[in-house]
């Protein structure tokens, strides 16, 4: 892999990293702990979550045989739940590392290719 192959891959990671670290994370922390002491507007927050993650994914999933943005979409639900849950965390932790290794892999036959075609 080339040096800017590498830097390319390398912002990727940082730039999921920051986003897991970023001050919208930090607010939204900060957000759901004030909203632990109002048990109706946490009600409300998880219902519009909820939703809007099962809406997103269902987007996505239509978006995949559809001419749009569908994996985007897929990973926006999931981000979403996984705001609440702890699986739908781990699932897009999982999903972002695979597809880390496919983009690396592309890059990789990429540059094999290009190198060959020399």
């Amino acid at each position: 892999m080339s040096s800017k192959e590498q830097k390319q891959a390398r912002s990727l990671e940082e730039e999921i990293q920051a986003g897991e670290e970023g001050r919208l994370h930090q607010f939204m922390e900060r957000f759901r702990q004030k909203m632990e002491a109002h048990p109706v507007l946490l009600l409300v927050y998880r219902c519009l979550v909820i939703g809007l993650g099962g809406l997103c994914l269902l987007a996505g999933l239509i978006m995949l045989v559809t001419p749009g943005p569908g994996w985007l979409f897929i990973f926006m639900g999931l981000g979403l739940w996984g705001t609440e849950f702890h699986w739908a965390h781990r699932l897009n932790i999982w999903a972002k590392a695979k597809v880390l290794g496919a983009w690396r892999s592309f890059q990789d036959w990429r540059a094999q290719r290009q190198a060959a075609k020399k």
